[in-house]
């Protein structure tokens, strides 16, 4: 009977005190479709990624939507515990746990075929020749600002598209499937005249990045982790990034 009671005891006093650890994390991210976006189903796939590796640990997610830098300078000073999709910058280095990829993107540079027909990158010197139209708040900044390579920045890729457009620069440095996403969603009309290099600036993994700084970093550090190992044992990550046409 004795140890009947003290069964029931540790039973009530886990079903009561479990939820105490379980934590709800808030992570910042973007517009950057196809990868993640507020008005994507559930977030897009890489927010379906984290949110179901953090799930499979035992805690719940919320995603911040706002503009890119700000999800890098708050990560870095430790006012947001995480941001994703990343790729690895030099301004995360020492401020950030980088985790397992969630997926892999591919950097290239889209232009005006008329105004540059067979066009192709060929290195940090030739970009020296031509102007760029970036965005703040991408890894392609340290790149550029390290080979003295100066880009008109504006807020978004879609600010970006338009001034090539208009001829106000010349080419544009973009993720090959948000890049193209964008201009189906937004510049349909001009979809023919535009064209991407074959040759990419570069080719990377995308990861959550997780300030080392913030009170709930390395908890929510260990919680993707862990979730994430789950997810890919079980066959929900492979699926997830068969569905929107990613790869690892």
């Amino acid at each position: 009977m004795l140890k009947k009671s003290l069964l029931l005891i540790t039973v009530f006093l886990f079903s009561v005190s479990s939820p105490l650890f379980a934590k709800n994390f808030e992570i910042a991210t973007g517009e950057w479709a196809p990868y993640v976006s507020e008005t994507m189903p559930d977030g897009g796939p890489t927010a379906k990624i984290v949110a179901a590796a953090i799930e499979a640990a035992g805690h719940t997610v919320t995603f911040k939507y706002m503009p890119w830098k700000r999800t890098e300078v708050l990560t870095q000073q430790g006012k947001m515990v995480a941001t994703f999709p990343w790729t690895m910058a030099d301004s995360f280095k020492d401020v950030t746990y980088q985790s397992t990829p969630l997926a892999h993107q591919r950097m290239v540079f889209f232009y005006l075929k008329d105004k540059f027909p067979g066009w192709d990158y060929t290195g940090l010197e030739e970009l020296k020749k031509v102007k760029i139209g970036a965005s703040q708040g991408y890894s392609y900044v340290d790149i550029f600002a390290n080979a003295g390579i100066k880009p008109v920045y504006v807020k978004d890729v879609k600010s970006s598209l338009k001034m090539m457009l208009h001829n106000r620069v010349d080419v544009v440095p973009e993720s090959q499937l948000v890049g193209w996403q964008t201009i189906k969603d937004q510049y349909a009309s001009d979809a023919s005249k535009i064209a991407s290099s074959k040759t990419p600036l570069f080719e990377k993994p995308l990861h959550l990045m997780v300030s080392k700084t913030h009170p709930d970093g390395e908890a929510l550090y260990n919680a993707f982790e862990k979730g994430l190992k789950i997810i890919r044992d079980n066959g929900t990550f492979k699926k997830l990034l068969e569905e929107h046409g990613l790869s690892e």
